[in-house]
């Protein structure tokens, strides 16, 4: 009886290690599958596999995280985010969830969170430049300049092969006044990615500064060519436009930078502007009105227009 327990007792014990390990060869193949729908751009197929994949294996995170991936492609911000979060209670050390997470929090403007995972990930390894970069971005959009250029220097020193990197101190650089120190560190972004949109897009900024808008022009005509979809590049080929006094043409960039992003606050109050220049006071008037809903503060002068066209309309 003892032996045939024992029998009974291994066979069990057997089966479950077999289906056990049929579940995890089954959940590496379909993540594998995913993988390559991910690639060619098939993503509901990719977010299909990493389904089936998690229900054959709950704790494989590297599949909540993939499906996290593919459900941000797919515009499902939400659905990403609960992935990275379950990623990481399965496996607190995957640094890929902590950098796709915090972008995702930057991106919600949650600063924050953002900065937090981005620490986590350098902790898990303080020599992978992308924390640092990402912690630059994030410092820079909330302002705090001199930690972006502290982080971008970090970034820079670890890989100073990283264009990214240098373009991002070069942004930084431009907003503290450093704009020899912007100019070198865009002009190396670019020796090392002659197709870094923003590196040209950040240089025309510099140009229009310092009263060059034929080099603006050159640039954010560059920009466009490298990324028609970053709408800050049609943006900043408006202002050249608007520099030049080619009106028609800066409403035109600016139609499609506001297409691209229609929260672009600056842009509707630029367009605004040159709408008033042109005489299209209606329109002038609703970008001026859309900008506002944005949170935007108006300049004094068109203020000023907009308080003399509500006196015209209550003389009428």
């Amino acid at each position: 009886m003892r032996a045939l327990l024992i029998l009974v007792l291994s066979l069990f014990l057997a089966t479950m290690v077999y289906a056990q390990t049929s579940r995890r060869d089954s959940a590496s193949s379909y993540l594998e599958r995913g993988n390559q729908w991910l690639k060619k751009g098939e993503v509901e197929r990719a977010i299909e596999d990493f389904s089936l994949a998690v229900s054959s294996d709950p704790t494989l995170d590297q599949a909540y995280f993939n499906r996290g991936v593919a459900r941000e492609r797919k515009g499902d911000a939400e659905g990403a985010l609960s992935d990275y979060n379950k990623a990481l209670r399965l496996n607190a050390r995957n640094l890929d969830a902590y950098l796709s997470r915090g972008i995702l929090f930057t991106q919600r403007k949650e600063y924050e969170a953002a900065l937090g995972d981005f620490e986590a990930a350098s902790a898990i390894n303080p020599r992978d430049p992308r924390a640092w970069i990402n912690r630059g971005a994030t410092n820079h959009m909330r302002r705090d300049f001199a930690a972006a250029l502290q982080n971008y220097t970090q970034a820079v020193n670890l890989a100073p092969k990283d264009a990214r990197a240098w373009a991002g101190r070069g942004g930084t650089r431009f907003f503290l006044g450093d704009l020899a120190g912007a100019l070198a560190d865009l002009q190396q972004a670019l020796r090392l990615n002659p197709r870094l949109a923003l590196a040209y897009n950040q240089r025309a900024e510099i140009w229009l500064q310092q009263s060059a808008p034929d080099k603006a022009l050159a640039d954010a005509e560059k920009a466009i060519q490298c990324d028609p979809t970053i709408a800050e590049v049609w943006a900043t080929r408006g202002e050249a436009w608007f520099a030049k006094g080619k009106l028609e043409r800066a409403v035109s960039d600016y139609d499609e930078a506001l297409k691209l992003n229609p929260q672009f606050t600056q842009v509707w109050c630029n367009r605004g502007i040159v709408q008033l220049q042109l005489k299209q006071d209606a329109a002038a008037e609703q970008d001026f009105a859309r900008c506002r809903e944005l949170g935007s503060s108006l300049s004094p002068y068109v203020e000023q227009w907009l308080q003399a066209q509500r006196k015209k309309r209550e003389a009428k």
